[in-house]
């Protein structure tokens, strides 16, 4: 036999060795990255409890009854706890009648104060990088989850060379050429074996790849605080889904849900959730969700809209997808929002996504028989695919996007839809309008997935109001809100902006009022044909001048399509696109795409019952609407396009308005309901009466009073 190069043997292993111990370092690194990142949580939670501390009165120090003269702290300006915790043990003692011994028995009441509030805190974190603890955590958080995703690419990799590492130690083999001479023929062999393994190895795709994980994991704990910020400003859902994995701050323990008996929440809590093929961060309170969808198998999941139901659902399919058994997962949603179901699908999963839409339904289709995967379509074609469906295919999971599209049974879409009940293992319906009063149109939707439920639901109907109704329907109807799920979410300022008319805008106005034009008089200063000349078209331009400078993006919203075309116009290179109910279905989202990747000051103007409904708009911290809109739930469907999951700056918005004008009378009244409206938003049924509260004889007495304000 020929003898082995034995340096080049020493040096492959080494090399090998010393891959294997930087791996092994990357895995043991998660556990100090995890407690750097609980450290700075700390760190934020303390700072925070201790800001709370001023809030809490000196007068607290009584129910300690350990003999502390509170009166004399108080007359010596120790008013509340914060100012006892900034004292020094010198400042405290020049109190009369405080010793050591009462220094000693406030410090380690403020101390126990201090922990408590901490513990309760919730982590905010901040885009404008107002702290260094908080700009830390930020970056700490990047490189984690930057450092996760490698480990879990790498995982594969690392097992085969942990392997071949431990074949290298047990295999006997020879070191040395000496060794060699003195050596029988079977430990030669085994030695010449290994050697040409290990060169094998080092030549091999695998190597070079583990030297790749390698330094994308360098990079990975070396991202720049500056880089760390451009990720949380566009991922900061994922920032605060790790928060919560990590367990980083007991005050970001989620609602999960409500009115859902403990024991029926601890069982869909121990489901198994697996999350192989899914590619992102999980809230926790999502993750509940997704069990929740599958351990119950037919539902209706009714969480306010921007938190997520799209990606709970999409978990769901993901696991069901593992079963290695071919999967058709069939989505109904409406038109406006087809384009973006199926890049949420890629996007966070592997599952294979087909549109059902117009000419190419039929190609499609047939595609979607043979592969299997996802199939998006909207309500008008189900009547094309239904016949194909029904006794023909078996659907693994049946997904009804903005399910009160079918409230009414008697309407075809919806007698398409209940077709497929036993063609579907799974159903899961999707709404984020809130019926808990709505009892008759929730029984149609509860009927469809669970008809044993449908009576009692509706006897249940006049204590709909309490508890004990939403702990009946928990087994088949979920919902969580923004306030209870997102504590971390940016505070929202709203501001009215009035604007003195100008001569234009009046005499517009006023021929409005004289031609008894509802629609034109709440297009007030956008009537004339120059609206250069127009007082809210000019703070508008301020407006977003000043977002520009404050690094902002901002949304205008407008009920009327001529104002939409005379605003696009006006704010030119900086409009980066419009979306009227006329856009394209496709063309809608490209346009959000367009604008997230925009710089700041980009605008995007939007029809708002377009715009507000299936869109994520959230690159935007400003929104501007050019007249008030006669519901209030308009307006918020409107804002939830902004202000939800994923934003990270605080909102601002903007209701420009004429003084003297239908923008004032109606302001006015929307106060009212707007009060009403957050009153009962859960409470449907009286929001509605609300809503409809702005009839045609409201609308006909303004009228008449603005016309006898102008008959001059």
């Amino acid at each position: 036999m020929n003898r082995p190069n034995f340096k080049d043997i020493k040096k492959l292993k080494k090399a090998i060795f010393e891959i294997e111990a930087a791996f092994r370092k990357m895995y043991e690194d998660k556990s100090l990255q995890i407690e750097d990142i609980k450290h700075l949580c700390g760190r934020l939670a303390g700072a925070k409890a201790r800001e709370s501390l001023s809030g809490i009165s000196t007068e607290e120090l009584k129910n300690a009854k350990a003999g502390i003269r509170v009166s004399a702290l108080q007359e010596a300006g120790y008013t509340d706890f914060g100012k006892l915790a900034e004292a020094t043990d010198y400042d405290l003692m020049s109190v009369d009648g405080i010793g050591e011994k009462q220094i000693g028995t406030i410090r380690g009441i403020v101390t126990e104060f201090a922990n408590s509030l901490s513990s309760k805190v919730s982590i905010r974190l901040e885009a404008d990088g107002s702290s260094s603890d908080n700009a830390d955590l930020i970056t700490s958080l990047s490189r984690f989850k930057s450092c996760e995703k490698v480990r879990t690419e790498a995982s594969p990799s690392a097992t085969q060379l942990n392997n071949f590492s431990e074949k290298i130690r047990n295999t006997k083999t020879i070191g040395n050429s000496v060794h060699w001479i003195f050596s029988g023929s079977n430990t030669k062999q085994n030695t010449l074996l290994l050697a040409d393994e290990m060169y094998a190895f080092y030549d091999s795709p695998l190597f070079d790849s583990l030297v790749k994980f390698l330094d994308r994991y360098h990079e990975s704990v070396n991202i720049t605080a500056s880089s760390a910020m451009q990720d949380y400003e566009k991922n900061s859902a994922d920032f605060y889904a790790l928060l919560e994995g990590i367990g980083a701050s007991s005050g970001n323990k989620p609602f999960l849900y409500d009115s859902i008996p403990s024991a029926l929440a601890a069982e869909i809590d121990e489901t198994e959730l697996d999350l192989l093929h899914f590619n992102g961060n999980l809230r926790a309170y999502q993750a509940f969700g997704a069990k929740y969808i599958l351990h119950q198998k037919k539902v209706l999941l009714g969480d306010e809209m921007g938190l997520g139901k799209t990606i709970q659902a999409i978990v769901a399919m993901s696991h069901i997808n593992l079963s290695g058994e071919k999967c058709f997962f069939l989505v109904v949603c409406p038109a406006s929002v087809l384009v973006n179901w199926a890049r949420e699908i890629r996007k966070f999963s592997d599952i294979p996504s087909i549109i059902l839409h117009g000419q190419t339904l039929e190609d499609a289709f047939s595609k979607w028989q043979e592969c299997g995967g996802a199939a998006i379509t909207n309500y008008e074609s189900m009547g094309k695919i239904v016949d194909r469906i029904d006794n023909h295919m078996h659907l693994s999971m049946l997904v009804i996007d903005e399910a009160h599209y079918i409230k009414n049974p008697d309407a075809k879409r919806t007698m398409y839809i209940r077709r497929l009940d036993n063609e579907s293992e799974r159903i899961l319906m999707m709404t984020g309008t809130p019926l808990e009063n709505r009892v008759e149109e929730m029984c149609s939707l509860i009927d469809f997935v669970r008809p044993d439920m449908t009576k009692e639901v509706r006897s249940l109907a006049h204590i709909s109001y309490l508890p004990e109704f939403k702990e009946k329907l928990s087994p088949v109807y979920l919902r969580r809100t923004r306030q209870q799920v997102l504590q971390e979410l940016p505070p929202i300022d709203v501001e009215d902006e009035w604007c003195l008319m100008t001569n234009e805008d009046r005499d517009a106005y006023v021929s409005a009022v004289v031609n008894g034009s509802f629609a034109d008089m709440r297009r007030v200063s956008f009537l004339q044909d120059d609206i250069g000349t127009s007082a809210k078209a000019a703070r508008l331009l301020e407006l977003c001048s000043e977002a520009r400078d404050e690094g902002r993006k901002i949304v205008v919203f407008s009920f009327f399509r001529e104002t939409i075309s005379k605003l696009s116009s006006l704010l030119g290179d900086s409009c980066i696109g419009v979306i009227t109910g006329e856009t394209a279905i496709d063309k809608r989202q490209s346009i959000v795409d367009a604008f997230g990747s925009a710089p700041s000051g980009s605008v995007l103007v939007c029809q708002i019952q377009a715009g507000g409904v299936g869109l994520n708009i959230q690159s935007a911290s400003i929104v501007i609407f050019a007249e008030p809109q006669i519901k209030p739930s308009l307006t918020m469907q409107a804002l939830s396009r902004v202000y939800r999951m994923g934003q990270v700056k605080n909102v601002l918005v903007y209701h420009l308005l004429c003084p003297d004008t239908v923008d004032e009378k109606m302001m006015d009244i929307l106060s009212e309901k707007q009060f009403q409206f957050d009153s009962f938003a859960d409470e449907s049924a009286i929001a509605d009466a609300y809503e409809n509260k702005m009839d045609n004889e409201w609308i006909k007495r303004l009228i008449e009073e603005e016309s006898e304000k102008y008959s001059d």
